[in-house]
This record gives C-alpha cells, sequence and structure tokens, in this order.
C-alpha cells in the first residue's frame, strides 16, 4: 500500500471521528469542544483537498511531453531582440543628460505652488473656520453666571437658570 492511500485512508478516518465528535459536543452544548473539533475537521479537510489538487497536478505534468527540439530552435529565432528603454540616460549614448535637472526644477516649481496655496488657504479659510467653529461650539460654553451659586443668590433661583446658552 503506498503512502498517499494510507494518508487518504487516515484523513478520512480523522475527517469521520471529528465530524462525530462535533455533533456530540454540539449535543450536549459544549461549545468550545464543538469549537475545537470543527476546527479540526476544517484543517484535515482543507489538507486533504490539497493534497488531491497536487497529485492530480503531479498526474498533469507526468503527461506532458518535451517540447520539439527544432520548434523550440524556431521560436528562439523568431523572438525579437531585447531592447534597453533607457538607453538615453546611459553615458554611451552621448546625448545630454536633462533628466535630473529637470526634474529638480519641476520639484522646486511645485514646492512653491504648494506654499503659494498654503499662504492663500491660510489667509482666507482662518477666519470663516474660526467663526464657524465658534458658532457650533457655542451652546456648550460655560454659562456666564457660573456653576457654582454667589452668596447674594436665591437657591431657587439658581436651579431655574439654564445650564447651557
Amino acid at each position: 500500500m503506498r503512502a498517499g492511500r494510507i494518508a487518504g485512508v487516515l484523513g478520512a478516518g480523522v475527517l469521520a471521528v471529528t465530524a462525530l465528535y462535533f455533533f456530540v459536543y454540539l449535543w450536549r452544548w459544549e461549545w468550545n469542544r464543538a469549537l475545537i473539533a470543527g476546527l479540526l475537521f476544517v484543517a484535515t479537510e482543507v489538507a486533504m483537498a490539497t493534497a488531491t489538487v497536487l497529485a492530480r497536478l503531479r498526474a498533469l505534468d507526468g503527461r506532458l511531453t518535451p517540447p520539439d527540439p527544432a520548434v523550440l530552435a524556431r521560436i528562439r529565432e523568431s523572438a525579437p531582440e531585447p531592447h534597453d528603454h533607457f538607453e538615453w540616460l546611459s553615458p554611451r549614448s552621448g546625448r545630454m543628460g536633462v533628466f535630473v535637472p529637470v526634474l529638480i526644477g519641476m520639484g522646486v516649481v511645485a514646492s512653491g505652488l504648494a506654499w503659494l496655496v498654503e499662504r492663500v488657504a491660510r489667509t482666507t479659510a482662518g477666519p470663516a473656520l474660526e467663526r464657524g467653529l465658534a458658532s457650533r461650539l457655542g451652546p456648550l460654553a460655560w454659562p456666564a453666571h457660573g456653576l457654582v451659586p454667589q452668596e447674594d443668590d436665591d437657591a431657587l433661583a439658581i436651579l431655574e437658570r439654564p445650564v447651557l446658552r
């Protein structure tokens, strides 16, 4: 008997036993044990499914025949030659390398624009945002009279005052 067959029989046995114990533990209302039995069932099922898929792939690989050397040589002949897409950056091309200075210049321009946008936003949005925040936080402000009564205040009048404006 091959090792794969022994593993399959053992896997089927583990599946049967864990499924049986899963339902027994559910019947007895032993939730933690049922969870463990269910977890073992799922792990065994995944292991057996993986073993089955790998066995099928191994069988497929055995049936594939190696390619004909003449066909393979013809395919390699007709393949396009590799192309250096960044040849213009190499020192052998004889061209002036302006890529990095242009990149640095664009970075300076972008930084200047970002600074300008930030300055305009700070001067225009600040007062409007502060007014909106003050109007939204107004109901949460402390009462003008305070929370502690003064000596001359009437105790009943203090209770009638609204706490929030």
